[in-house]
């Protein structure tokens, strides 16, 4: 079984801990965090970031705030292999990039496109033809419609809607329970129903 470090000791790190376990490939060997507050989770060993020490072939970010996933990811000359639960229900024609957690009972639907360290997290739904960006966040039982396009750097909240063939722009963030009706541009943040932009991302 080949050992994989993780980053990121927050509250993420635990699903995406599980997550990995549960597969046959890899084994969690340590986590890497900046300021870590635990010894171990789920029993891998937790440990502050040093990069003179650091040597690892296979590595993933375990963060789920999406800019810091990015700087991070720009760190490491490593390979970052991606993880989906045998519980998710993945269509033979999706493509998924690297980097990038599926968690328990998600849909995947037919030729739907996920970017590179993406999280598509527990219960959400990916229709078809939808393409996901690069470093987005598709967080608990959020639902996207299918031909929806969303640009790098998305929040998708829990519980919220994609009605098909929305654009949403890079950097947004759509808060949980919103219902998106209508293209949403680059770096607002949108609430409600039907979704309304309350102010931008600076």
């Amino acid at each position: 079984m080949k050992k994989i470090t993780l980053y990121g000791a927050g509250g993420h790190c635990y699903a995406a801990v599980a997550l990995i376990k549960s597969q046959k490939e890899f084994s969690p060997s340590l986590i890497l965090d900046d300021t870590p507050d635990e010894k171990k989770i789920l029993g891998v060993p937790v440990t502050k970031y040093d990069n003179s020490k650091l040597q690892t072939e296979f590595f993933c970010i375990t963060i789920g705030d999406n800019l810091v996933r990015k700087r991070i990811a720009r760190q490491f000359n490593a390979e970052f292999p991606s993880f989906v639960h045998d519980s998710a229900e993945v269509y033979p024609s999706v493509k998924i990039g690297k980097g990038t957690l599926v968690h328990p009972n998600s849909v995947l639907d037919a030729e739907a496109l996920i970017g590179d360290f993406c999280i598509v997290n527990n219960n959400a739904t990916v229709s078809h033809n939808a393409i996901v960006g690069d470093f987005v966040h598709i967080a608990i039982q959020a639902a996207v419609a299918g031909g929806v396009t969303i640009g790098e750097g998305t929040l998708i909240g829990a519980g919220s809607v994609i009605l098909p063939e929305v654009k949403i722009g890079k950097w947004v963030t759509v808060g949980a329970g919103a219902i998106v009706t209508k293209d949403i541009p680059d770096h607002a943040v949108v609430y409600g129903n039907p979704a309304t932009i309350i102010k931008y991302n600076n």
